[in-house]
């Protein structure tokens, strides 16, 4: 079993990381329209998925070792930093076209029921 993240700098770390293996096209970028929760991050203005950003140093190699993930453990351990926007929300609209246009780069889509999740209100970047 995966260890989970116990920082916020560690999410924004692995947030990085899945960014960066989208550019190097690594096998993540089949997945990009299996995931349903994206968290952004304003420090480096890019979006992760809970699946692959909520446990520790995460890569594209260790995330495919580790299948039959669900997300359950890491939407726990990521609510204490992040809250859920209502999908009717002007900021998660905002945020699902950035996202949706991040994925089209790669010839994917963002899932129909995908949630965007953002900072709590005072949370800054370490």
């Amino acid at each position: 079993m995966e260890e989970l993240v116990t920082s916020l700098k560690e999410v924004f770390n692995n947030v990085e990381q899945f960014n960066k293996d989208l550019l190097e096209e690594t096998d993540i970028i089949s997945q990009l329209t299996q995931f349903k929760h994206w968290y952004y991050t304003p420090v480096n203005n890019s979006f992760g998925p809970s699946k692959y950003i909520g446990y520790k140093d995460m890569n594209t190699s260790k995330y495919a070792r580790g299948e039959n993930k669900t997300g359950v453990d890491t939407e726990k351990i990521l609510k204490q930093w992040f809250i859920k926007l209502p999908p009717e929300s002007k900021k998660s609209q905002e945020h699902m076209v950035e996202l949706s246009e991040l994925l089209g780069v790669y010839g994917k889509k963002v899932r129909s029921n995908a949630f965007i999740h953002v900072l709590k209100n005072g949370i800054t970047c370490p």
